[in-house]
């Protein structure tokens, strides 16, 4: 009879069992990776930023972050998804950078399902590096103008000329000026200005300008067309708009509780506007016009969701001077 060592059988026994779990756990083991800028961004900078996973075995289907997984200085624009092989997937992302500072892509969800199982497993977190915009050297300082020659001192004439301007003052006031007339002007009242007329006539001063010329400098263009909403939201809602920064003015529309498909617009307008005027960002003809566009759609939106806000703006015009009219009659 063969006998068996009890000792010798435990220990291979014991080892026997931890490579079949070393075994397992290599089978279902998986490598994840991820891919951004390497360089320093600039406020407004677009950027590509990628997910890729390696599975040891197929996968049924992996789901990576959506939009919401993007939140405060970085902003979600699109993705594409690419499946290379039944183990291994990638996702690209563009986003567009607002900081005005360093940032962290903070660790992002990747689900894998394999086998009826959902395996959860997280991203490194990725640093973003903030570039402070150096201004060009176009913006150097002029050179100071030479001073300039006066003629001799005409002092003494404008001493005279307000001595006989005061003595007239003087005849006016004694003889004229408490005399009534028989006939009194009529009383200008003025004309309640509706936003909405305002804004769109400006739209189109634009668009003639911008047709004429298409080629002009488009920094002009946006600045404009940026102007124009900052203008139509600060006389309506009283929004200090145009003193204040794109991202201020749309957190300000957002508590004031401003319609969101008027904060959509002007998001897409003013980020474009900013693009061009700080990140050097070079749009196109075809460019220009979607954000004129964007533009119109405000209006037309603005026209359904203001209607009700600008009758009471123009009621409560219109009431001021009533009330200072009965207010002046009661005193005569």
């Amino acid at each position: 009879m063969i006998k068996i060592d009890r000792y010798l059988f435990s220990r291979n026994l014991v080892i026997l069992f931890a490579c079949f779990c070393f075994t397992s756990t290599t089978a279902l083991a998986q490598n994840i990776s991820v891919k951004g800028p390497v360089d320093s961004l600039t406020v407004g900078e677009v950027f590509n930023f990628s997910i890729s996973i390696k599975n040891s075995i197929p996968a049924e289907k992996v789901l990576f972050p959506d939009s919401t997984a993007f939140v405060g200085d970085i902003d979600f624009l699109s993705s594409k998804h690419f499946k290379e092989s039944s183990s291994k997937d990638s996702t690209e992302y563009s986003l567009q950078f607002f900081a005005i500072d360093n940032a962290t892509i903070p660790p992002l969800p990747v689900r894998i399902v394999s086998n009826s199982d959902t395996t959860l497993i997280f991203t490194e977190p990725y640093n973003l590096y903030y570039k402070q915009t150096i201004a060009s050297e176009d913006d150097e300082f002029k050179p100071l103008k030479q001073n300039y020659t006066f003629p001799r001192a005409i002092w003494p004439y404008l001493i005279g000329l307000l001595i006989l301007a005061t003595i007239g003052f003087l005849i006016w006031s004694k003889y004229f000026k408490n005399q009534k007339t028989e006939e009194t002007e009529p009383k200008i009242i003025p004309v309640f200005k509706n936003p909405l007329d305002e804004l769109e006539s400006i739209l189109i001063k634009i668009k003639e300008q911008h047709t004429e010329n298409p080629e002009k400098d488009f920094k002009w263009f946006y600045s404009e067309l940026g102007d124009a909403l900052r203008w139509y939201i600060e006389e309506l809602y009283k929004i200090p708009a145009l003193e204040s920064t794109s991202r201020e003015v749309l957190r300000y529309m957002d508590a004031f509780g401003v319609d969101v498909q008027l904060i959509k617009h002007t998001r897409i307008v003013l980020n474009e506007a900013d693009m061009t005027k700080f990140a050097k960002f070079k749009p196109t003809l075809d460019e220009s016009w979607n954000a004129y566009r964007e533009g119109l759609a405000f209006l037309e939106r603005a026209k359904t969701v203001d209607n009700m806000r600008i009758h009471r703006m123009k009621t409560d015009f219109e009431n001021q001077f009533t009330n200072e009219e009965e207010t002046n009659y009661a005193v005569g």
